[in-house]
């Protein structure tokens, strides 16, 4: 009996500030091998991409072109690609690669901007993550949970709007550096205060007003020192999906890792959205790949 080898379309890349994933892509996008590597964007000085390009992937850059989403696009990263505009759909992100290196097969994927006049706002690999997550004829939400939390609206396969909170950066600056964060432990261990700091959010909109209220329940003793992250926590997503609640009915896609995407879905599921999903970020990130490079023309 002889081995099967699944043929490599295409080396997909997902350059993040903390992290590189570098992905071995059969022809219908699915991540055959994947080495993963610490030197993100943000721990690269310009000039050192294509080396550690070279390092990590190794002789998988024989095997077929390479697609890059993510910071490595950026004005801190390989080459700046200039952004593309809402709307945009797989084939505005193709016609609008950029070419870092002349001599070698090696693409990056523009980023994203909400409007010309000013930007309004940003986004460098969530594009990429929500057109791998809706086809060309489907509407629906993508959440990227983390520092800087994403949600992408897609209508009829292109995303039309976003917006970015800063929610993971915030939860991170109050727990390490105010008096409220003070002995404050890891969240993930107490549901009914993250529930309770969920449900609080959603009823008023007072959210600075509420991060006191870690403190004051803490003095009153109806909130558990050990609990007091995860009702932060609650406090900050909660505060997220009260700007959001207009989409309800929309099919909401979560991509995260298990522990921050099982939060968020507890948290949309008390908000009253009805279809969740969770996909882990490489399998949104290889499908969008895929299909923009499926949409070269």
């Amino acid at each position: 009996m002889y081995e099967r080898i699944e043929m490599t379309g295409l080396i997909g890349v997902d350059w993040g500030t903390s992290n590189l994933r570098v992905m071995r892509l059969g022809a219908d996008g699915a991540v055959l091998d994947r080495r993963i590597d610490p030197r993100g964007v943000g721990r690269l000085a310009s000039g050192a991409f294509l080396g550690v390009l070279e390092e990590v992937a190794g002789d998988w850059l024989d095997l077929a072109p390479v697609l890059i989403a993510g910071m490595a696009g950026s004005r801190q990263g390989w080459i700046e690609t200039p952004y593309a505009f809402c709307p945009a759909d797989v084939a505005t992100l193709a016609a609008r690669l950029a070419r870092p290196d002349a001599a070698r097969d090696i693409y990056i994927v523009p980023g994203v901007a909400l409007t010309p006049q000013g930007l309004g706002d940003v986004m460098r690999g969530e594009e990429t993550q929500a057109l791998g997550l809706f086809g060309p004829d489907e509407t629906g939400l993508m959440i990227a949970p983390g520092t800087h939390s994403k949600w992408v609206r897609v209508e009829n396969g292109a995303i039309a709007g976003f917006r970015t909170y800063l929610t993971g950066e915030l939860f991170a600056a109050v727990r390490h550096a105010t008096l409220i964060g003070r002995d404050m432990g890891a969240p993930g261990g107490d549901d009914a205060a993250f529930d309770d700091g969920v449900r609080l959010a959603l009823s008023d909109p007072a959210v600075t007003a509420h991060l006191f209220t870690v403190r004051v329940r803490q003095l009153a003793g109806s909130l558990r020192p050990e609990g007091a992250a995860d009702f932060l926590s609650g406090l900050l997503i909660g505060a997220e999906l009260a700007a959001e609640t207009t989409h309800r009915d929309k099919p909401v896609q979560v991509v995260s890792e298990a522990g921050l995407g099982q939060r968020y879905a507890r948290a949309l599921a008390l908000a009253g959205f009805k279809d969740i999903r969770s996909t882990s970020g490489e399998v949104a990130v290889a499908h969008g790949l895929h299909r923009i490079w499926k949409a070269i023309p």
